[in-house]
């Protein structure tokens, strides 16, 4: 798999609902009418593809920016935490997304909460114009791009 251009790619899904499905795979998934599927950029990350759409499993908490816009990568963070530590997490992570937000190239994000036994409980998903612009950030998680399109 090659990094080539990375940043110049379009995606033009477009989140309209409040709750999602967040799936995590080591192989691409079948379709399912509505969602996006994002492939990973490197080969040696634990989660090769990433597919969103409308669901239930996952409610959104935070939304910012242009999170679904064109162009750019998609940055993916699952995180566990237990349940009585939410309101810490949250705390914590608005924190460092603050900071993360006011950098250059930073586009949008959300942060999804699993609803019931959903695992990861947390997922954020975040765009970048660039994997430049993410590393000079200093943000952490795995890239990606759109499997088709």
């Amino acid at each position: 798999m090659t990094k080539s251009g990375a940043g110049t790619h379009r995606s033009t899904l477009r989140l309209t609902w409040r709750a999602v499905e967040i799936g995590l795979f080591d192989r691409e998934p079948p379709s399912r009418a509505g969602a996006t599927v994002y492939r990973a950029l490197r080969e040696d990350v634990a989660v090769q593809f990433v597919a969103i759409g409308p669901g239930a499993a996952y409610e959104v908490v935070h939304e910012d920016g242009e999170p679904d816009g064109a162009g750019g990568v998609v940055l993916v963070e699952p995180y566990e935490v237990p349940p009585a530590d939410d309101e810490p997490f949250l705390a914590a992570w608005r924190e460092a997304h603050a900071g993360l937000a006011a950098q250059r190239g930073y586009l949008g994000a959300r942060l999804c909460r699993g609803v019931g036994p959903a695992e990861p409980r947390w997922v954020e998903i975040a765009r970048w114009s660039s994997p430049l612009m993410v590393a000079r950030a200093g943000a952490a998680g795995a890239l990606y791009l759109p499997a088709s399109g």
